[in-house]
Parts: structure tokens; C-alpha cells; sequence
């Protein structure tokens, strides 16, 4: 069975979103018409796993409409063999934390499975493209 290596493994602190709702005991308080978070969504705790970062920029001025703006994005690589170790799914809106000795507050925004070995029968990494947000703080 073939294992695909990370060239430059760091490690990487995933904090996953909490999707049980108050109903069943979890934290996040859901609209029961929308099943939508409402407010702030409820994250578990932090995950520590190795992977390998791309940062496409970080910290970089833009220009806008409204004036410079400040933001980073970039993907990590994973493999599914740590993941499923440690029980993690990874879906959109998870949060990185961490990335190598540098603390972050960035977000995952697109997950794109890789390295189709034919003796894993699918995907044996997967690619987890994050960008820079500022989420609004709601009203509690």
C-alpha cells in the first residue's frame, strides 16, 4: 500500500465547527426552519495534525472600494491516513489556528481530494484552500 509523503510536514492546529445543536445536546443554537446556525457557530476542540503549508500571500494590501484591506490565503496539504486517525472530516468554514510556529485566524474555503493511488481506491491526500476573513460578531 502506497502512502504518499509531505515534503515539508509542519504541524497544523484545525479547529473543526460544532454542527450538533442545542436539541441534541450540543453547543450551536440552530434556526429550526432554516437548519442554519444562527449567530456564532460553536467550534469543538482543537485538533493538532502535520501537514504542509502554500501560503499564496500573506498579510498583503489590496486596494478597494473602501479603501486597503488586509487579508492572506494559501491551501494546506493532508493526508487522509492522518485525518482518519484522528476522526477528523474536514468541511468548509473549519478554522486553522495554527500553521507551523504562526498563530492564524483563517478559514477553510474549497477541500479538493488528490493522489488517486489505484491500491487506495480514491484519494490518499487532500488539499484545504484557506483564505483570511474577519467574521462579524453578532448580537448574542
Amino acid at each position: 500500500m502506497a502512502q504518499p509523503n509531505l515534503i515539508h510536514p509542519v504541524p497544523v492546529e484545525l479547529e473543526q465547527i460544532d454542527k450538533s445543536d442545542q436539541a441534541t445536546g450540543g453547543a450551536t443554537f440552530f434556526d429550526d426552519d432554516f437548519r442554519e446556525p444562527v449567530q456564532q457557530v460553536e467550534r469543538k476542540v482543537k485538533v493538532q495534525l502535520v501537514g504542509q503549508v502554500m501560503w499564496d500571500h500573506s498579510n498583503e494590501l489590496t486596494a478597494s472600494k473602501i479603501g486597503a484591506e488586509e487579508d492572506a490565503a494559501g491551501y494546506v496539504l493532508l493526508r487522509f491516513v492522518d485525518l482518519s486517525a484522528k476522526s477528523v472530516v474536514l468541511v468548509q468554514n473549519d478554522r486553522f489556528t495554527k500553521l507551523g510556529k504562526e498563530d492564524t485566524d483563517v478559514y477553510i474555503i474549497k477541500i479538493m481530494p488528490l493522489g488517486h493511488y489505484t491500491d487506495q481506491s480514491g484519494a490518499t491526500l487532500v488539499k484545504a484552500f484557506f483564505a483570511d476573513r474577519t467574521p462579524v460578531k453578532g448580537v448574542a
